[in-house]
């Protein structure tokens, strides 16, 4: 079971692995591996550590893996593969940066600081849990917590040339908005800017939250609900209910021998 929880400075060393076989695995092909090489070298998680103080307002969650849990494939590109529990994703978020017109490190535009525009800075997975629904709970939470905080918009950067990401960004409701930006510290590769309105999310229900020590798991929503059936002999939808957890309609008595149904009659059904 993955989970997903907020991220500390005590997580850096393992959100910069994250980082790194990411990059590897993502941008073959696209921005040369010198330049990855450069831009992620190995430093046991200092250049996380130091966004933590440099940059108050960005927020990260991490996904986390138990002991039971494997990869769902090898490592891509004869990357390693982590052996037992840890960090296998993470996504950074907060207030719109100006990419377009100040150099980095970006400062927030206006609508970021007035709290309008959200960005999702960044969401790597592990290759080895790609397709795995990692990357789609990592994404679920960035909008539930974005659009909780009352953000109407979010956008993202993402490598023009990068078709996976892309793909995955557009089933997750973001469209390119016109915008693009050429990295001529990444080799000159270009990125476009995608953005979506804020709304109510639907969870991912095969993955558990964490928040404040406790953890909670958002229901299936997918298997049929005993309400849903069509109403019989003359009763209403609503008075059908979960199997094992019997209500009745006011001035009925509930049996759980008739699977939640509400007994017709002031009497226990016999």
């Amino acid at each position: 079971m993955v989970v997903i929880r907020a991220g500390s400075a005590a997580d850096a060393a393992q959100i910069a692995a994250v980082q790194r076989e990411g990059w590897v695995a993502a941008y073959e092909g696209i921005i040369s591996r010198e330049v990855i090489d450069r831009v992620t070298a190995p430093d046991d998680g200092a250049r996380v550590r130091q966004s933590y103080r440099t940059r108050p307002w960005q927020k990260i969650i991490v996904a986390e893996a138990g002991e039971q849990d494997a990869p769902r494939s090898p490592g891509a590109g004869g990357l390693r593969v982590p052996a037992g529990p840890g960090i296998v994703g993470y996504a950074s978020f907060g207030p719109e940066t100006n990419v377009l017109t100040e150099p980095w490190p970006h400062p927030l535009t206006e609508a970021g600081r007035g709290g309008q525009i959200a960005e999702l800075y960044a969401l790597y997975v592990h290759p080895a849990w790609w397709s795995a629904g990692t990357g789609r709970a990592l994404m679920e939470r960035t909008l539930a917590r974005t659009a909780t905080a009352a953000y109407q918009v979010i956008v993202l950067w993402v490598l023009r040339d990068n078709t996976r990401a892309r793909r995955f960004y557009e089933r997750a409701g973001f469209a390119p908005d016109g915008a693009t930006n050429l990295l001529e510290r990444l080799g000159g590769v270009q990125e476009v800017r995608y953005r979506r309105t804020l709304g109510r999310q639907r969870l991912h229900p095969g993955v558990t939250f964490r928040r404040a020590g406790r953890s909670w798991r958002p229901p299936d929503r997918t298997a049929p609900r005993s309400r849903d059936r069509p109403a019989a002999s003359g009763q209403p939808a609503a008075a059908w209910f979960r199997p094992g957890t019997p209500r009745a309609l006011p001035g009925t008595r509930a049996s759980p021998r008739r699977h939640g149904r509400p007994c017709p009659v002031r009497r226990r059904c016999r």
